[in-house]
């Protein structure tokens, strides 16, 4: 009796679980996002009630935005994510004298990360840009930096892997989608005409489909051209600061050369990004 009971018990939270993931990847309803752009308003009018003398309140912003953040993160991940990106522009961009500021914006960051596979691409590259960890010489070198430093990298890698799985090698940038598609010739109607006007249900069926599709090659085109832009420029970005944060002590190859194989970064990258650190490190060791 007592392994049919935890058996169920077992099956029960399973389906709790699974439930809760749905929930939270499901379309937002209107009242949700209506709270969401209210919330997003706030944020914003926070930050522009900033000076610029710095001489705004740290501490009293951070409680503003973990109630945001309490209020906001086990709901629709894509506008918590959202609203941690806004929250962390005025603790990046100096607004404040305390440089935990920057130590605040990597926690808001990491926070709406957790779930970044239920988020946007674009919006998971934007969040990776706050997760910074100083590694100049005079920052201690101790187990809480390798630690930052194995984080820092580990979200690079992960939007590594995901914007270059996204990309699609053949996308033509001059196969653009129609602006509006042309009925079947048999209906004499114009292009752009709503499907519900063509009254034969087998010529109706095949503008809908034709609509369809021109949507889908849209959507797509539209993903591949504003992912571009990031593929110009992320890849380099993380890159470089792979290369300093590894560059420094505590020494950890191995685990560096663990993670780029975790997260399949190809051959040639990794060779290139393992003997920079290696030649780093060995200079740096001769000079001391």
């Amino acid at each position: 009796m007592k392994t049919k009971s935890m058996a169920t018990i077992v099956v029960l939270f399973i389906l709790f679980v699974q439930n809760m993931a749905l929930a939270e990847n499901s379309e937002p309803s209107k009242k949700e996002t209506q709270e969401y752009e209210q919330e997003l308003a706030r944020v914003r009018a926070m930050k522009a009630s900033f000076t610029a003398e710095s001489t705004n309140d740290l501490d009293k912003y951070e409680k503003f935005v973990d109630e945001i953040q309490h209020k906001w993160n086990q709901r629709n991940k894509e506008y918590y994510a959202r609203l941690m990106l806004t929250a962390c522009g005025p603790l990046s961009g100096g607004n404040f004298k305390d440089d935990r500021q920057y130590d605040l914006a990597r926690k808001y960051a990491l926070a709406a990360l957790e779930s970044s596979d239920a988020i946007s691409l674009d919006l998971e590259l934007e969040l990776t840009g706050q997760v910074m960890t100083p590694s100049g010489p005079n920052v201690p070198k101790d187990e809480n930096f390798a630690e930052r430093r194995r984080k820092d990298v580990e979200v690079r890698l992960h939007v590594w892997k995901r914007l270059m799985d996204a990309i699609d090698p053949n996308w033509n940038p001059d196969d653009r989608p129609a602006g509006n598609i042309t009925p079947p010739a048999a209906t004499g109607f114009p292009s752009g005409i709503a499907p519900e006007a063509i009254e034969d249900a087998t010529l109706r069926a095949e503008y809908e489909a034709a609509i369809k599709l021109n949507r889908q090659k849209r959507e797509r085109y539209n993903e591949q051209y504003s992912l571009r832009p990031w593929l110009r420029r992320f890849p380099d970005s993380a890159e470089s600061y792979i290369i300093k944060a590894y560059s420094n002590p505590p020494y950890n190859v191995a685990e560096l050369k663990k993670s780029l194989n975790e997260y399949k970064i190809d051959e040639k990258t990794k060779v290139r990004i393992l003997d920079a650190v290696i030649k780093n490190t060995k200079e740096t060791q001769q000079k001391e």
